[in-house]
């Protein structure tokens, strides 16, 4: 069975969603869409459900893949869209789920998650570019929030709750309908799937970003035809992408001439993108069936180079075949590659292969020619760990740490640092600050209680413990609350 995700079987278990309820959402029915002139969702309403859904999905989704590399790179991507063709007033967040049907979703508040079988099915960087600039449509034309706002006063928990639960039923359409009650689920998904006038406003406003963004905005079309294509050869197959989001041969049509308006702007994937897809490829079908796809396929330009070497010394590494992963290394390294994913590799090889101060050596060597990549950071201080050396871990950390407070990762490597040193008081906060960005406040609090029991650390970290667990105990109070209205 598909993922249940756990806000689902919380919300059954507490009567969050009972099951009168959902029979009258599916009796009022969900609004009509592609009405331009439906109210949507309040700001404060989406940011809600945006933060809930992202705490479910990407802290307690056993399909998210927790790979800050890959995560760094569609985030990337993400960004230049988004700083590209659209109004800086809504937050982004873009993640993975380790899954190999072809689908990507967006939901209210900015919250995108793409499948791991989109990134292996897309053919080039400007295609995936162009299904995430279609996703950022949808939620700049607020449709998602246009076809929940006739909830009424429906709390913004609830409505998280169902589209979680719709959420788990993308991929096997009987699974939300297993977990809630009278099959209400498939009616909720049937009005929830995007009409056609939508998809059509998705495409107009996803082109115009993509094309900001500095792509090939014929990255869309070729996207799309494909699916089309195999979804007429393979029929009653269609990817689970085609299943929420109505394709025609007229749509097609209507993106490939408003890309001859605005001219096609052929260029080369980044060398990130060909990696990407490589790591992914490898993880997806297995080390033995990656070392047999890899083998079989030509390696004439340096992309082509790249993407087998890669791809072949991650799955000779899964195999812990170290020799045979670091001769692909090694003429990967002779690519001279324009990248930090080479010297992660380099890394990883090391620490599996016993020696992790190299490691940490390498990832603190590549941070100095890549400092945005804070999975290098990760590396470095995971490699010091395992070299049990955790003073030099905590270095690592501390300076990124007090640039990004919302970097749940670093918290939770100064925590490890911290207790590998005896420091139980700092380790304490440190958790807590990771769980607070996890979304469990309760936990949080739990942990700054055991820190100011503790009694570590000077008269000024105790005062700033003391205050920091009053702030959290004020905002607990406060969400009680706004639950019980």
């Amino acid at each position: 069975m598909h993922r249940i995700l756990p806000i689902m079987r919380r919300a059954l278990a507490g009567g969050l969603i009972p099951v009168l309820l959902l029979q009258s959402v599916a009796a009022q029915q969900l609004p009509d869409l592609g009405d331009p002139a439906q109210a949507s969702l309040t700001p404060a309403q989406e940011k809600r459900i945006a933060e809930e859904v992202m705490r479910e999905v990407r802290f307690r989704e056993p399909s998210y893949l927790d790979d800050p590399e890959v995560e760094e790179y569609i985030s990337s991507i993400g960004r230049r869209l988004v700083a590209g063709g659209v109004p800086q007033n809504q937050d982004y967040q873009f993640f993975v789920l380790r899954d190999a049907t072809i689908n990507a979703f967006a939901m209210p508040g900015g919250v995108i998650g793409i499948h791991t079988g989109l990134i292996v099915t897309s053919q080039a960087e400007s295609e995936l570019a162009g299904v995430m600039a279609h996703e950022i449509g949808h939620v700049e034309q607020h449709h998602m929030a246009r076809m929940l706002s006739r909830q009424g006063n429906t709390t913004a928990m609830l409505l998280a709750s169902i589209l979680i639960a719709v959420l788990a039923g993308r991929s096997s359409p009987n699974a939300a309908g297993a977990v809630l009650a009278g099959g209400q689920a498939a009616a909720i998904q049937s009005q929830l799937n995007y009409s056609r006038d939508y998809e059509r406003e998705a495409d107009r406003v996803g082109l115009q970003i993509l094309s900001a963004g500095g792509f090939d905005p014929q990255g869309m079309p070729n996207f799309f035809e494909r699916m089309f294509q195999h979804t007429r050869i393979v029929e009653n197959n269609a990817p689970a992408y085609l299943r929420t989001h109505p394709l025609t041969q007229d749509r097609i049509a209507d993106i490939a001439g408003r890309v001859r308006q605005m001219g096609a702007r052929p260029q080369t994937d980044s060398v990130d993108y060909v990696l990407v897809r490589a790591k992914i490829e490898a993880l997806q079908f297995g080390p033995q069936n990656a070392i047999a796809r890899f083998s079989a396929r030509p390696a004439k330009t340096v992309a082509e180079q790249a993407a087998r070497g890669y791809g072949l010394a991650r799955a000779w590494l899964a195999e812990h075949k170290f020799a045979e992963a670091r001769k692909e290394l090694t003429q990967l390294q002779a690519l001279k590659l324009d990248t930090s994913m080479i010297a992660m590799l380099a890394a990883d090889l090391a620490r599996a292969e016993g020696r992790p101060d190299e490691a940490a050596q390498a990832c603190h060597a590549a941070i100095a020619r890549y400092p945005a990549r804070q999975s290098l950071v990760y590396c470095e201080a995971e490699s010091w760990l395992a070299a049990d050396k955790p003073q030099e871990a905590l270095k690592a950390v501390d300076g990124p740490s007090r640039y990004n407070r919302q970097d749940y990762r670093l918290y939770m490597l100064q925590a490890k640092a911290n207790t590998a040193m005896g420091r139980d008081t700092q380790a304490h906060r440190a958790l807590a600050e990771a769980y607070l960005l996890q979304g469990d406040l309760g936990g949080a609090i739990d942990q700054l209680e055991l820190a100011q029991r503790g009694g570590g650390g000077d008269f000024i970290e105790q005062a700033s413990i003391d205050a920091r667990l009053r702030e959290l105990r004020a905002y607990m109070s406060a969400e009680m609350k706004n639950r019980e209205r």
